[in-house]
């Protein structure tokens, strides 16, 4: 198995891949070029091993605060920790959320499409606070809103329902000591210094990453996948769309998209190593165009899910170009 980075998101992230890299990465090599259309917590891109010399890396996600906050941690690490450090407050969680679903806007993405170098590390920061404080459903809006320039709560009366968690449904996570965003990093006291540290590693492993914000299929195009150099000379894409039963947990509509992709793999190009995830059999049309399906929990991700097997579910498709087709017992001690 191949062995992989220890740098991760400092952001918890629904069905991210992390346990899953080792496998992805010994089954795509060291290829010249990389793509993640689905970003997300960018899991698998972090795993990556160490090189030397160039690669061509692309990260690409729909949503475009996530994609503001790579961009931002990878040309402002210090500013962003400088925003998102803090203790867990309620009243703060609360009004940085408002203050980033009111901006969330498709002039929002069409910024950041319009410059590769477009960023708000303030707003990088505060997004990384919202998503290590809350607890549920990270992109839903709540009941908060500016108004007139006030933090409104907009309820009438507190929703008493859902086993009795009434109003604390929108409340921040106030475990951990009251970490937030620090709870998930190593070696993060100093008055934050941990943090801004942290940012920088992450800012060095980016500094050569392409991140782009809009629609999956722009980046799966020859463009974006023949560009490349060095490695093994591969073209490589990690695909990890949101799964059809997934229902609201993006900040993005994914209604279709999973089959959208699986329809896209089966007319990709044979000579691209691609890893497709899902859950169970809902991408085994694949099987009779060639690919394998790898077993074995991928998951790890933050724990959004209402379903505890979750995790087991998870399979891996591989396209025929991958490194371990027809071979899976070496690799991975198992048959699809």
């Amino acid at each position: 198995m191949i062995a992989t980075t220890g740098l991760a998101a400092p952001f918890p992230y629904f069905g991210g891949k992390r346990r899953a890299a080792a496998i992805v990465w010994a089954e795509l090599g060291d290829p010249a070029g990389y793509v993640e259309p689905f970003a997300g917590s960018a899991a698998v891109l972090l795993a990556r091993r160490d090189f030397s010399g160039r690669r061509v890396e692309t990260l690409n996600d729909a949503d475009g605060w996530l994609v503001n906050c790579w961009r931002a941690i990878r040309l402002a690490p210090d500013d962003v920790a400088r925003h998102a450090y803090g203790p867990v407050s309620e009243i703060d969680y609360h009004a940085r959320l408002a203050w980033l679903q009111e901006r969330r806007s498709p002039d929002l993405v069409a910024w950041l499409e319009g410059d590769p170098e477009a960023c708000d590390a303030k707003a990088a920061g505060w997004w990384l606070y919202v998503m290590a404080c809350g607890i549920g459903d990270p992109f839903g809006r709540g009941p908060w809103r500016v108004i007139d320039g006030l933090l409104t709560d907009t309820r009438e009366l507190p929703h008493l329902g859902d086993a009795g968690r009434g109003v604390n449904r929108g409340l921040p996570h106030l475990g951990d000591a009251g970490q937030g965003v620090n709870r998930g990093l190593p070696h993060l006291g100093d008055a934050g210094q941990g943090l801004s540290e942290y940012m920088s590693r992450l800012a060095r492993r980016l500094a050569r990453v392409r991140i782009t914000c809009g629609d999956w299929k722009r980046v799966v195009q020859p463009s974006v996948t023949r560009a490349g150099t060095g490695g093994d000379g591969a073209r490589a894409i990690f695909l990890d769309p949101p799964y059809a039963t997934s229902g609201d947990l993006y900040a993005t509509t994914s209604d279709g998209i999973a089959e959208r992709v699986r329809q896209w793999c089966i007319t990709a190009p044979d000579d691209l190593r691609i890893v497709l995830c899902g859950y169970d059999d809902e991408r085994d049309a694949l099987l009779e165009h060639g690919w394998e399906r790898r077993g074995g929990k991928a998951g790890g991700g933050a724990g959004y899910s209402t379903r505890a097997d979750n995790g087991r579910r998870e399979r891996l498709w591989t396209s025929p170009a991958c490194l371990g087709h027809g071979r899976q017992d070496a690799l991975f001690g198992e048959a699809s």
